[in-house]
């Protein structure tokens, strides 16, 4: 739902690409079947990389078959199966989707107020299933998201304090229920990444909220668009967020031939340091296109 965390698509493999597609579509179908149709509009890939962590931490296996869907009638692909990382992954963006909803009822114009409460009243079924087998989670998510909101209303000028709050949001989403030592590893990727995400996505705003006066901690801390230096500032500090990251996903015991493991060091190390290039270097507009998939 973020659309910062992708691969480089040319410096994978076709088999790491086939299986990257594959557990894409395969997170699809699972969402439609934990948290209803509905939900599947709110498929990305970084949903995806969250079940892929977390596969990877559990030793998952998966399985394939070649499926058609509404979106590819005509013709079968490669899917992955079901399995309980996919499941949780759809879980966590239905809980997710329904959140970024209540959050935009609160801070947006009339007319955003009204657009964000059809979408909420549109995801609430996907909400409420997940909140029933995550009690717990759907709780922490909302302290925590109520916590980042009110740091963003008192407008401070300070990309490290929201940032922070929001990578302990995606470290909470990436270690919830895991044994202690994977979730220990999965929370600092999440919280690692979470950090990169927000930071991007503020610098990709800058334009937007300059124009409707709208929080940016990016603006508000340098006062400015950012210039050189502090472009390079920025683009550094990302990185580093990507290589603490890249450093405890060497942590899990897998080989280096799997095709899953390539595609999450695919991630860090080429397909997110890209995006940040584009972000922070002028290209606005960078979050996510799903169409080829």
């Amino acid at each position: 739902m973020f659309g910062y965390v992708k691969v480089s698509k040319g410096e994978l493999r076709v088999s790491e690409y086939e299986y990257y597609r594959a557990a894409y579509c395969g997170l699809c179908r699972s969402m439609g079947k934990c948290t209803g149709q509905c939900s599947r509009l709110t498929l990305s890939y970084d949903i995806s990389f969250l079940s892929q962590v977390r596969m990877a931490l559990c030793g998952v296996t998966p399985q394939f078959k070649k499926r058609r869907c509404l979106v590819h009638p005509f013709r079968s692909r490669m899917m992955m199966e079901p399995n309980e990382a996919l499941s949780y992954a759809a879980d966590v963006s239905a809980l997710l989707a329904y959140e970024k909803c209540r959050d935009d009822k609160a801070d947006a114009g009339f007319f955003g107020r009204v657009w964000a409460s059809l979408r909420c009243l549109f995801l609430h079924g996907a909400y409420r299933r997940a909140k029933k087998r995550h009690p717990a989670l759907a709780i922490g998510l909302r302290e925590m998201l109520a916590r980042l909101s009110q740091i963003e209303r008192e407008a401070r000028a300070s990309v490290d304090l929201p940032a922070d709050v929001f990578g302990d949001v995606l470290g909470l989403l990436f270690a919830a229920d895991l044994p202690e030592e994977p979730a220990r590893i999965a929370r600092v990727i999440g919280t690692k990444v979470g950090r990169f995400i927000y930071i991007v996505d503020a610098i990709d705003d800058m334009a937007r909220d300059e124009k409707s006066k709208n929080y940016n901690p990016v603006l508000l801390l340098y006062g400015k668009r950012p210039e050189a230096q502090e472009q390079q500032m920025l683009y550094d500090a990302l990185i580093v967020c990507l290589d603490d990251a890249a450093a405890a996903l060497d942590l899990i015991d897998e080989s280096d031939a799997s095709p899953r493991r390539a595609v999450l060091k695919n991630i860090l190390y080429l397909g997110m340091p890209a995006v940040a290039r584009r972000v922070i270097y002028g290209e606005a507009g960078c979050k996510e296109d799903t169409s080829e998939q």
